[in-house]
């Protein structure tokens, strides 16, 4: 969870920026002893701090002016600066331009650029699909589209990063690409003048029956207005119930989570506290009275839902508010604050650690080294390491008198496994082959909202396969071949991708995204609780007797070691 810090240093050159650095942490901290004294650290003496910082930059020096061999001093500056970041937790990082710019990008929301999302496929940048009403949708971009050149450099083999870099850009300035399309006879050039990119919290919100559906992939300076227009739109629809998913969410700004968890809660509500080792990374967060709802409610999490999205699913539990399901989150709950160094680079620094309102301690220590990169949601296989069960973990109250658990991250009420993947879905997603071939079909084929994958479409698909570059490659990884035999057990599987693909170029990533979700179980799961269950005290008591079940199997297992 990230707090910035408004300090400001004037831009000074790189190889000065260790001695700027040392300066100010000298300076920061003869202020701060003399300040504040009784907060001084036990870990060392302010005497012990001031001598290791002469040190340091007497290594610096020696180094960079008599190592045998010449020594960049930039890298060798961040070489230092990493190796105390390494001896702190994972989410303490020094920020270089590229990392704090995209940190900046994710936190505010929105940047300079074109309004494409791209992935590399088949050795080309390629446009998966166009953000409404941006300059690249204007302009007539379509998903599939190969760039294969920017500004007339080569793209081929390019990384996406490599891409994007070229592609964004101050807004209003311009930029040229090039473009093979399929079904038309040769490349074409476009010119696209940039503009700012605001980049949405909340992607999609829409009716299923008559529960509204609210996804929120992050929380950024515009999330609260987001779902609050959402759920005013959802409302207006007739919408009965709420479910809030936070899958995959890996945070973001502590404001918004607020903001997000006042729509919900009642005037007053304690949302979050924090504990830190100084006195002013002590504070206590509580809602004020806004314009929000009081639907009945589910949230939904799992092993990848961190920071800010556990902050909000903690407080609708805590308070009794809704339920939350799916699996246990992923546990950051410790606040960075963002110290800027210069006006390029930044210190990211764990100052405090995030409690719910029961007094559970979000956070889920971890070895160092087990951390992930919180920009970007964390991957299932670190997101769902070694779990411990339910009811060995230390127990807490809601204002209701329910159970909840702590150990870190917060514990559904009622827990949904989500299958995985196959070896070979895998495969088949990592080749981007669906999506090549439905690039292929759109261009000559007409398409409805209604299209289904007919048996000469799969057909014609499993020819595709066999001419993929890489597929056979990505299955040995597991073993497999391609066959028929292989072919037929994922035929579900392989038409329901399809037409995701299909829809996705012909209709936008809404469209793909509602083919996707019709076989997500714990989306399934969740809108069946709402069936049995019309009211938040209904929903209670459905958790509260799925709980009873889970505690008594527990208990029979128990006894059966015993005996």
């Amino acid at each position: 969870m990230l707090q910035r810090n408004d300090l400001k240093i004037p831009a000074a050159p790189r190889r000065l920026l260790l001695w700027a650095v040392l300066l100010l942490l000298l300076g920061a901290t003869v202020g701060h002893v003399l300040a504040r004294p009784d907060e001084e650290s036990t870990g060392t003496s302010r005497q012990d701090f001031l001598d290791g910082i002469k040190v340091l930059g007497a290594v610096y020096e020696r180094v960079f002016y008599n190592y045998v061999d010449d020594v960049n001093a930039d890298e060798l500056l961040d070489a230092g600066i990493q190796g105390m970041m390494d001896y702190l937790d994972e989410h303490s990082q020094y920020l270089p331009p590229t990392n704090y710019d995209n940190l900046m990008m994710s936190t505010e929301g929105e940047f300079g650029g074109l309004g494409i999302t791209i992935n590399v496929r088949d050795h080309f940048p390629t446009v998966v699909s166009p953000i409404e009403g941006t300059p690249a949708f204007l302009m007539g971009v379509q998903g599939g589209d190969r760039i294969i050149e920017i500004e007339g450099e080569s793209t081929f083999d390019f990384s996406s990063d490599e891409a994007v870099k070229l592609l964004r850009g101050e807004p209003g300035t311009p930029v040229t690409i090039t473009i093979d399309r399929e079904g038309d006879d040769k490349p074409f050039p476009l010119t696209i003048v940039r503009d700012v990119i605001k980049v949405e919290s909340v992607p999609y919100h829409f009716m299923i029956d008559d529960i509204g559906y609210v996804r929120i992939q992050n929380f950024a300076r515009s999330t609260t207005d987001e779902v609050r227009d959402a759920i005013k739109a959802l409302e207006a629809q007739g919408a009965r119930g709420i479910v809030l998913d936070l899958r995959w969410n890996p945070g973001g700004l502590l404001e918004a989570a607020c903001g997000v968890s006042e729509l919900f809660l009642n005037d007053g509500d304690l949302i979050v506290y924090t504990k830190g080792r100084l006195r002013n990374q002590n504070r206590s967060y509580f809602a004020e009275d806004r314009p929000g709802t009081d639907l009945p409610m589910i949230v939904m999490v799992n092993g990848a839902s961190a920071s800010a999205s556990e902050i909000v699913s903690a407080a609708i539990q805590d308070h009794d508010r809704g339920l939350v399901v799916g699996q246990t989150s992923f546990g950051k709950g410790s606040v960075q604050t963002v110290f800027p160094l210069s006006e390029t680079s930044a210190l990211k620094l764990t100052t405090a650690k995030y409690y719910t309102p029961s007094g559970r301690s979000i956070h889920k220590d971890r070895h160092h080294g087990e951390g992930i990169d919180l920009t970007e949601a964390p991957a299932e296989e670190e997101a769902d390491a070694v779990e411990q069960p339910r009811h060995e973990k230390e127990k807490y109250s809601t204002d209701g008198g329910r159970t909840v658990y702590g150990g870190g991250g917060i514990t559904p009420d009622i827990e949904i496994d989500q299958p995985l993947l196959t070896d070979f879905e895998v495969a088949l997603e990592r080749d981007y082959a669906l999506f090549q071939f439905a690039t292929k079909w759109n261009a000559h084929h007409e398409i409805t909202q209604d299209m289904t994958v007919g048996d000469a479409m799969l057909a014609e698909f499993h020819d595709f396969l066999r001419t993929r570059e890489k597929l056979p490659e990505y299955l040995q990884v597991y073993d497999l071949t391609l066959n028929d035999e292989i072919l037929a057990e994922e035929e579900p599987y392989i038409r329901r991708g399809l037409r995701r693909e299909v829809m996705r170029l012909a209709f936008g990533q809404e469209a793909a995204y509602r083919v996707g979700i019709e076989e997500d179980v714990q989306l399934q799961e969740t809108l069946e609780l709402f069936k049995r269950a019309r009211t938040t005290k209904e929903l209670l008591a459905a958790a509260a007797e799925w709980e009873a079940q889970r505690v008594a199997e527990a208990e029979s297992k128990t006894e059966e070691t015993v005996h």
